[in-house]
C-alpha cells in the first residue's frame, strides 16, 4: 500500500520569508474574469491579469493567493482584485504529488535494490530518498549513485540496519537523464498544477537546462509528503 500522507497542503502554504523576518502583507492584483482562485493558490501575470499557474507555467509567476475569491464574484463585467503574497523571497510548503512509490527487493547499509526501478547509470543520483515503512522506516538520505546492474541506489550515509523486501520508499524525481532529480537545492521543480508540484516531472534536460519555476530548500515535511520551496528568481515577475 502506498504512503498517504497525514494532511495535504492548503496549495502553497507561506511559512517564512529568506530576507525579512515576517511573511510581506499581500498586495491587491487584477484578476482574471470569470474564474475561482483559492487560498494557496500559485498564480502568474498572464495578459496583464492575475491567472492560476498550470503545468506549463515557467515565467511571470507572482506569487500565491492570500485569499479566496469565488467565480460568481469575479464576474466578466467590471474589475475584480485579490491579495497575492508576492514577495520573490517568500518560502512556501506544498505537497508533491506523482512521486516513486516502491518496496524494495533487498540491499545493504548503504544500498537499495528494486528491479526495475532504472534502466541507467546515474539517473537517480542526488535525489531524495525516503523509507517510509518496514526496516529503516523514517529513514532519509540522499542517493550518490544509480546502478542499472541490479536496479541499485547507493548512499554515502549508511542506514542503521540493511535494507530488505520491508523496506517502503519513495523517491523523487524523474531520473531520465542525468541530474535529473529532487532534493534540497533542486532547481526547475514542475508544477503539477496551482496547488502542488509534480515530484516525476523532468525538472532538467540537457537540451534546455532548468525546465520549471521552483526551487526546493526544504525537505522537513517529507513524511507528509510536502517540500519547502520558493520561484526561482529567473521565473518571478519581480525577479
Amino acid at each position: 500500500m502506498a504512503h498517504t500522507a497525514s494532511r495535504t497542503s492548503i496549495g502553497f502554504e507561506p511559512i517564512y520569508n529568506k530576507t525579512v523576518t515576517t511573511i510581506p502583507n499581500p498586495v491587491a492584483y487584477e484578476l482574471t474574469p470569470n474564474t475561482a482562485f483559492a487560498k494557496g493558490d500559485m498564480v502568474a501575470l498572464v495578459g496583464g491579469k492575475i491567472a492560476l499557474a498550470t503545468a506549463a507555467s515557467v515565467t511571470n509567476i507572482v506569487g500565491v493567493m492570500a485569499e479566496s475569491i469565488a467565480q460568481a464574484a469575479n464576474p466578466t463585467t467590471g474589475l475584480t482584485y485579490g491579495k497575492v503574497y508576492d514577495h520573490p523571497d517568500n518560502v512556501y510548503r506544498v505537497t508533491f504529488v506523482d512521486h516513486r512509490d516502491g518496496t524494495a527487493t533487498g540491499g545493504s547499509t548503504t544500498t537499495l535494490a528494486d528491479t526495475g526501478i532504472t534502466t541507467t547509470d546515474d539517473f537517480f543520483n542526488g535525489a531524495l530518498l525516503y523509507i517510509y515503512a518496514g526496516t529503516n522506516a523514517g529513514c532519509v538520505r540522499t542517493v550518490s549513485d544509480t546502478t542499472k546492474t541490479g536496479s541499485i541506489l547507493t548512499f554515502t550515509n549508511p542506514m542503521p540496519a540493511a535494507c530488505d523486501a520491508t523496506s517502503k520508499y519513495i523517491l523523487l524525481g524523474a531520473g531520465t537523464e542525468d541530474g535529473d532529480y529532487i532534493n534540497v537545492g533542486a532547481g526547475g521543480i514542475v508544477l503539477k498544477d496551482e496547488d502542488s508540484i509534480d515530484a516525476d516531472a523532468d525538472r532538467y534536460t540537457a537540451a534546455t537546462g532548468k525546465v520549471g519555476p521552483l526551487v526546493c530548500v526544504g525537505a522537513s515535511k517529507v513524511a507528509d509528503l510536502m517540500l519547502d520551496v520558493m520561484v526561482r528568481r529567473s521565473c518571478h515577475l519581480f525577479g
